[in-house]
């Protein structure tokens, strides 16, 4: 036999093109009787259709007409009636009963937002168009399925709609509006106000009814008046309840409708019919609601008979399968009586009435007697139209004896019936019929008004399957399932084609006989498709239902496997060539089949797979779903439990991920509510792990059913295309090397001609996490703490006022005696809500004084636009800034001498690489030595973005054949770098040559490595860089000092690129000494901790030889705690080439240190200052420039020369003259943002008064003149900007020493612990020094102290922040870090110095594990998370409580990250002790963040459980990582919490807050939460920082209470 070749792609494309034209036919309605002159009637049909326009990659509706004439009893003729015409942004339409006028809803488009517009049409023009959107009365109407409707009143003078509620503006505490000039109430006549927004209710989360539904949140029913033009929102409908799917009660007196619950909260409710439900009653006149039917069900789709007397809806039971075998029960008006007209079909008997699996009843679903019903419904694998006789409840199959296929009724009336029939092999077509009188039924004759010839080369059939009887269910036994086998019927393939297996998602879902596009195209190709209806499908009864709850992953996965080797032994088919093709659950069933069976599989395409319902259950809009399949109970208010979550992942996929061999393809929905990308994720990141082939393809703007136009292309031809690339391959490894062709072209009859193609390599392509954020009605703010303060808002914008400085740049005058200082400062603009950017100069004078520096200010302020890199040449004769143009978006790279802008190249234009690399660990600008190229990192240029569905352009050429690889790779997923980092993926390295004004991408750097912190060799003659390990996959990199990297140098000659660090190591920041002899870098540990103790090494250059300067140090002493810095300054390096400067953290200060590197001493320059934390910003020819900050003292400026080591002989100070009277220096290059005596200024900048002002107390700096070696000490330091003191702030630090072994609290005469329970009174004492009377005395009850072991002599520390003025007692706000592996070092922060200010303490706690304490600190909390760093806190405040006057009272707990984990295992452990509770993404569930986080590595060290790549969780780990959960305690808390999340976040998912969120509002516990549409993990920005400072100071207010002015300082509740 001839083997088959590969199709090409523009063949594949064609064949897509040919099938996807067939159109869809979506609704039906019948026009009024009209009789003829010659007596007979005839009415108009109208249709709407769907089709796929490729070109415009979008569905296009249009409409068809067509006449029917009949005589009552049956068609005598019928036909269309002119063309097709589209129909243009129409969401909703109906005809009023008499059919006289037509309402339709209309998007228009508009500059600012969409509009809606209410039309009413009569039958010759347009009569009402009603602008909804500036009426302003609600939100946008719901045209959606679940919800909407647009429902005319009997009398044809209202209409009824449902729409989003009128939510109330809300802003940001900081916004403001301008005042109006020119203007007042006498010139404007008085106008009305708006309503004022909320402040600080902007970021409040509004939840939303999940996937499909996200803009869903209250809906409100409308009414509008056509006669009187007005519009009114229903009233009296309770608050806990949804409304939905109403019409008009009889005689219009009032609205019936569906009422949802969503309380506690919201669940998922597409595709979902077991939600709490009722049917409601509301009446107009008096505003009663009457509940019409049992309000413990879940009921939907109600519809009113003609006669107006009964109402027919579906019901299902609560919970449970998300789609189950339905009840019909009717209501009659008038007696108040609920009657079951059908019940739940336990078992479908072969010709009977299988039960109800609709999703809806048809919109119009009556006879015209009132008394019969019809609607279709699943009939095993086939769907059928049934008429239902309400008085007896008897069912009559109306398609019993009409073709096999499935059907589908879209509306009756009159007894008109109108039905949409397709068959796998026939597209959709439209039949009409008339409904004989009762009884006779089964006469019905159809008659076909659209035909659409079947397609050609497909034919197919069902087969019935029995389980044999080791895998019967226990309880239901004797069950059986189907199966659909398509088959090509054309071509040397039909004799022995491939197969492609499908089983169906849901689990409870069908595949019924109709037309599918995706099937039949890959039938037409040349496969075999089977398509598996296993038990737990619907319309096989209910017990095939509710088999499968408890038994995903093992009977459905059997049945599967059952039905492939059934129809491999039974028919032609190639058993050599069977691929899996599922999404949803049925790419869950593919995964397991692959891994259960990987001999039986030879490729897999899977779409938006569930594979680990463990990780998923926390993210998903239907967390009921995974308890309930895996046999588990549901409870909103029930806590992850370590069996079940066990059991969850049992039954997962990811289970058997080591035994799979196949080729795997993920398609992801980026905005996927229902299984959630992070799910595909995990699976491809274990794939990869093992070295399988494997690629991702990632669809922004689609969610779980990738429906676009686009997406469902692009899938399509990369999935077709794998399968025939990997089931080729197969063939080859088997020895067959022939080909097989099929013919085929275009229209019937023909078929597809296929030729050979090389297969597609893998590609990456870009992750952009989605979010949505609102507002709802949030809690009232209570009343400062102090009266001095107006309020937190305005607190926090006095103490954000102080700028911090960013950066700093020493040039050399003539004579090297003065030095000029230039610093760029940012501070937040509130007013502006972004970061204000200013440049600040200062002369630097040696004098012969003690100090040996004299600082004068030379120039204004000026504000730096639009620069996003900058740095100085060596000579400092010229700079090159980064800076984006910002009409264009453009990055221009300029060079600035004394003469100006000497070069300017449009990088963006360019195109030889994405945007260059600004910030981050990869970023970098650099000079060579020879001040000829300049060096940076770039994101790698990716292929264009193709136009809509690229694969079919009618008409367009196809790519040339070096191309053809880019094509199809549009959605080809990119990895990035995690948190912070999700615009990086592939580094490069690049060259910009200002002599010879070229740009290129430097070659050599090994395929596995990312570069960055690039630097220029010594004599140019290579690069030196970090490489960061990409492969198998990245992980989040962004304040991870654990991932391995490597210092390696690239000749730029040869090509050769040399590793010059170790490695196995995590190498970073590599600095080169003035005379480029050494090299210095840190290196740490791969794996471990993310932050570590590090090492200091140096390279000698000449011999590569390298050395340890400084060694990890595992116990802290005095001198030295360790190098914990995650970088080292830009400019380290004395003048000697022999010493280094640097910052690190020692203990709860940051420190500089002055390391001899030969010598291998350090000296603690800083030591014994009263400022708490030092950073240098730079070190040239020996001046240190440095920042000092105090936890009440806002960064300073200061400066002090080491040793001035001779003459600088370059960097005068050149002053030219421009023809703009600008003055512009040469060593400055004006690039910078740079005003000199306030009149010179370059073209990038303005001064900060023609802007935002920039406040008169500098960030504070200092500087310092080196000393030689070994007379380094005491420094001084000169201030170049000093700050105040900011008032009624003091500060301490707190040593606390844990109990050691074996010996308690009670032992030591010390009421600590955190197993202690310490209550207190009040004694009166006298004023100390302090300003506070009296004191706190601890009642302690002893408990059992367990220390850990090896830290018995380990201390730690906490700063604690207190207000000097006030009176005491104060309330106290703890503070535990993050990380865990961070420190709060005594440094200035705003946050915690404006809680001071509004009248609390603040205690920051650096608990053991944290940063500065050495290695052993960090390693002790390895393993002991949620226990050794709760319990260091917990005896931080005891000890706290015990020692300063504060009120045990009064406590509340602050944090985020690891310190939000922290504070919610306090809350679960002493659930009395703290009133309030503020977090900032937190960690609450530590199994969940598994498969959502960028650091799923973390999970595992911080339980002291080891990572590698391939690692997948078992059962017993997820059970660990749980029981450390403060989730699975959640049920112990009282305490009100208020949880601030930012959508981005990439390494704490904000989907653990949400969890958290629903279990505490469904145990009744007060819990706000604030959703950030553009924050990260830090929740950084202006805006964002600001809100969340404010919010959670409001919180605090509010739940802690206000103390009295009496002087008892007795507090009020």
């Amino acid at each position: 036999m001839e083997l088959p070749v590969q199709p090409r792609a523009e063949e594949l494309s064609e064949l897509y093109r040919e099938l996807s034209q067939h159109p869809g036919l979506s609704t039906a309605c019948l026009g009024p009787d009209l009789t003829t002159q010659y007596g007979g009637k005839y009415c108009s049909l109208y249709t709407e259709w769907s089709q796929r326009d490729l070109a415009r990659a979008e569905n296009i509706k249009f409409c068809r007409q067509y006449l029917i004439f009949h005589d009552g009893a049956s068609i005598v003729y019928s036909g269309p009636a002119g063309t097709c015409s589209e129909i243009k942004d129409e969401l909703l339409s109906r005809e009023s009963p008499s059919g006289m006028l037509k309402a339709v809803l209309r998007k228009v488009p508009d500059k600012e937002k969409e509009k809606q517009f209410l039309e009413v049409w009569d039958q010759n023009r347009k009569v009402k168009s009603i602008d909804l959107t500036a009426l302003d009365k609600h939100g946008s109407v719901y045209d959606d399925d679940q919800f909407g409707c647009l429902a005319w009143s009997h009398s044809e003078t209202h209409l009824l709609y449902v729409a989003e509620k009128k939510h109330p503006k809300a802003e940001s505490f900081f916004e403001s509006k301008a005042p109006e000039l020119g203007t007042s109430d006498e010139d404007t006549g008085h106008p009305k106000k708006e309503d004022a927004p909320v402040k600080g209710e902007k970021f409040v989360y509004r939840e939303d009814w999940g996937e499909t539904l996200s803009t869903r949140s209250v809906p409100v029913l409308c009414i509008l008046d056509i006669e009187g033009n007005s519009i009114s929102v229903l009233e009296g409908i309770p608050e806990h309840l949804s409304p939905g799917q109403a019409f008009w009660s009889p005689e219009d007196t009032g609205v019936v409708f569906v009422g949802w619950w969503h309380e506690p909260f919201r669940l998922g409710l597409r595709h979902c019919t077991n939600r709490r439900s009722a049917l409601f009653y509301v009446d107009l006149t008096g505003g009663r609601c009457e509940l019409l039917s049992e309000d413990t069900r879940a009921v939907w789709s109600p519809r009113l008979s003609p006669d107006s007397c009964r109402i027919v809806y579906l019901e299902n039971n609560v919970l449970g399968p998300h789609q189950q075998c339905s009840r019909l029960l009717m209501y009659d008006w008038y007696t108040k009586h609920t009657s079951t007209v059908l019940e739940a079909v336990p078992r479908q008997a072969w010709g009977a009435f299988p039960g109800i699996y609709c999703g809806a009843l048809p919109g119009m679903c009556w006879a015209a007697d009132s008394r019969r019903i019809l609607l279709d419904t699943a009939q095993r694998s086939q769907q059928d139209v049934f008429v239902v006789d309400t008085a007896t409840g008897t069912t009559t199959s109306l398609t019993a004896d009409a073709p096999q296929g499935s059907w589908s009724v879209l509306t009756i009336d009159r007894d008109l019936l109108v039905a949409r029939f397709s068959t796998p092999s026939c597209p959709p077509v439209l039949k009409v019929a008339v409904l004989p009188a009762a009884g006779h039924e089964a006469q019905t004759q159809w008659i076909c008004l659209q035909d659409a010839p079947p397609v050609p080369g497909i034919t197919w059939g069902i087969r019935t399957l029995q389980p044999p009887p080791e895998q019967e269910h226990p309880q239901y036994g004797d069950l059986d399932f189907d199966a659909i086998l398509m088959h090509p019927s054309e071509g040397p393939t039909a004799q022995k084609p491939p197969l492609v297996v499908m089983p169906h998602g849901g689990p409870h879902s069908v595949f019924t006989a109709g037309w599918m596009l995706y099937p039949a195209a890959l039938c037409r190709v040349g496969f075999a498709v089977l398509l598996v209806n296993y038990r737990g499908s619907l319309g096989f009864g209910q017990d095939n239902v509710a088999s499968l709850p408890g038994n995903v992953g093992t009977q459905d996965v059997r049945d599967v496997q059952l039905c492939v080797e059934r129809v491999l032994q039974e028919e032609t088919l190639d058993a050599s060539r069977v691929a899996l093709v599922g999404g949803s659950h049925g790419g869950f069933l593919a995964c397991h089949l692959i891994g259960q069976f990987p001999d039986t599989y030879h490729a897999c395409v899977v779409r938006n797979p569930v594979v680990n319902i463990a990780s998923m259950v926390a993210t998903t809009d239907i967390p009921d779903w995974c308890l309930t399949e895996t046999g588990l109970p549901y409870k909103p208010d029930a806590l992850p439990d370590p069996a079940q979550w066990t059991e969850m992942l049992h039954k997962s996929p990811i289970r058997y991920v080591d035994q799979v061999r196949a080729p795997v393809l993920l398609m992801l929905g980026e905005d996927d509510r229902r299984v959630p990308p992070k799910q595909g994720l995990e699976y491809y990141r274990a794939l990869k792990a093992r070295g399988l082939p494997t690629r991702l393809l990632w669809y922004p703007g689609n969610n779980h059913a990738l429906a676009s136009v686009e997406a469902e292309a692009d899938g399509f031809m990369n999935m077709a295309l794998w399968l025939l690339k990997h089931l080729q391959c197969c063939l080859a490894m088997r020895g067959s090397g022939s080909s097989w062709r099929a013919a085929t072209g275009r229209g019937a009859g023909a078929g597809l001609l296929l030729r050979a193609l090389a297969g597609v390599p893998l590609r990456a392509a870009k992750n952009i996490p989605m979010a949505t954020g609102a507002t709802e009605k949030g809690v009232e703010h209570a009343p400062s703490l102090i009266q001095a303060a107006d309020g937190p808002a305005a607190c926090y914008r006095e103490l954000s006022r102080f700028p911090a400085v960013t950066r700093a740049a020493l040039r050399a005058a003539a004579g090297g005696q003065t030095f000029l200082l230039y610093t760029e400062c940012s501070r937040p603009d509130l007013a502006r809500r972004r970061l204000l950017r200013f440049g600040r100069h200062y002369s630097l004078r040696r004098t012969a004084g003690r100090e040996g520096l004299a600082v004068s200010r030379t120039a204004l302020s000026a504000e730096i636009h639009n620069q996003l890199l900058s740095q100085d040449s060596p000579t400092g004769q010229r700079r090159a800034v980064l800076k984006r143009c910002p009409r264009q978006g453009h990055e221009l790279l300029e060079v600035w001498d004394s003469g100006g802008c000497s070069h300017s190249v449009d990088l963006t234009a360019l195109g030889k690489h994405g945007e260059v690399y600004t910030e981050g660990p990869f970023a970098c600008l650099a000079w060579s030595h020879s001040e000829t190229r300049l060096l940076y990192v770039a994101e790698k240029s990716q292929p264009k973005r193709q136009p809509p569905c690229p694969w079919d352009v009618p008409g367009a050429a196809w790519p040339a054949a070096e191309d053809e690889d880019e094509e199809g790779k549009q959605f080809v997923y990119h990895e990035d770098w995690g948190e912070a980092l999700s615009t990086r993926s592939e580094p490069i390295l690049c060259v910009l040559d200002l002599e010879g004004l070229s740009l290129s991408v430097l070659e050599g750097v090994p395929e596995h490595l990312s570069p960055g912190q690039a630097l220029w060799s010594p004599n140019d003659h290579g690069v030196v860089f970090v490489g960061w390990w990409h492969k198998p996959f990245r992980l989040g990199l962004n304040a991870c000092s654990n991932r391995r990297s490597g210092i390696f140098h690239l000749d730029l000659a040869s090509g050769c690129c040399e590793l010059l660090s170790a490695e196995n190591g995590s190498a970073c920041s590599p600095q080169l000494s003035p005379d480029g002899q050494r090299l210095l870098y840190l290196e740490g540990v791969v794996g471990g901790p993310h932050r570590q103790c590090l090492c200091l090494r140096m390279v000698t250059w000449q011999t590569r030889q390298t050395v340890t300067v400084l060694d990890v140090v595992q116990e802290p002493t005095e001198a030295f705690a360790g190098l914990y810095a995650e970088v080292l300054p830009p400019r380290c390096w004395a003048a000697d080439s022999r010493r280094a400067v640097l910052g690190t953290p020692q203990r709860s200060r940051t420190d500089l240190l002055l390391v001899d590197t030969e010598a291998a001493t350090v000296t603690n320059l800083t030591a014994g200052s009263p400022e708490g934390c030092w950073e240098l910003l730079t070190l040239q020819w020996d001046l240190l420039v440095a920042t000092r900050s105090a936890p009440h003292h806002p960064p300073s400026l200061v400066s002090r020369a080491l040793a001035l080591c001779g003459t600088v002989g370059y960097g005068t100070v050149m002053f030219s003259q421009a023809q703009d009277s600008v003055v512009h220096m040469a060593w400055c290059g004006m690039a910078g943002g740079i005003v000199w005596c306030g009149t010179a200024r370059s073209n990038m900048t303005q001064p900060c008064h023609d802007t935002a002002p920039v406040p008169f107390i500098a960030c504070a700096q200092v500087v310092a003149v080196l000393p030689p070696a070994g007379q380094e000490l005491p420094l001084d330091w000169v201030p170049v900007e000093d700050t105040p003191t900011v008032p009624g702030v003091t500060w301490k630090t707190l040593t606390v020493q844990p109990p050691c072994s074996g010996q308690g609290p009670a032992a030591q005469g010390e009421p600590w612990g955190p197993l202690l329970h310490l209550g207190a009174a009040w004694v009166p004492g006298t004023l100390g020094s302090g300003g506070w009377a009296g004191c706190w005395v601890p009642r302690v009850v002893a408990a059992e102290w367990e220390p850990f072991p090896g830290t018995d002599t380990q201390d730690f520390e906490a700063l604690l922040l207190s207000p000097s003025d006030g009176t005491p007692p104060h309330p106290l706000v703890v503070c535990p870090h993050g990380g865990p592996h961070a420190v709060f070092d005594a440094r200035w922060r705003p946050s915690m110095a404006a809680l001071c200010r509004l009248g609390f303490a603040v205690l920051l706690v650096n608990y053991r594990g944290s940063l500065g304490f050495g290695q052993a600190s960090i390693s002790s909390l390895l393993s002991r998370v949620g226990e050794q760093d709760v319990a260091d806190t917990q005896l931080a405040v005891e000890q706290a409580l015990h020692r300063e006057p504060l009120d045990p009272h009064r406590l509340a707990l602050l944090a985020g990250s690891h310190g939000a984990f922290i504070a919610l295992h306090l809350l679960t452990r002493e659930p009395e002790r703290y009133q309030a509770c503020a977090l900032r993404s937190p960690v609450s569930n530590l199994p969940a963040l598994l498969g959502t986080s960028d650091i799923p590595d973390w999970r595992y060290t911080s339980l002291g459980l080891p990572y590698s790549f391939e690692r997948v969780p078992c059962a017993e780990e997820v059970a660990t990582m749980l029981l450390r959960s403060p989730i699975a305690q959640a049920a112990q808390v009282q305490t009100p919490v208020l949880l601030c999340v930012g959508a981005r976040d990439r390494r704490v998912s904000p989907m653990q807050a949400l969890e958290l969120y629903r279990v505490l509002r469904a145990r009744g516990v007060p819990a706000r939460l604030l959703w950030y549409p553009e924050g990260g993990h830090a929740l950084a920005g202006v805006e964002t920082e600001a809100d969340v400072f404010t919010n959670c100071a409001h919180w605090l207010l509010q739940h802690l209470g206000k103390p009295r002015q009496d002087g008892t300082g007795r507090h009020r509740p």
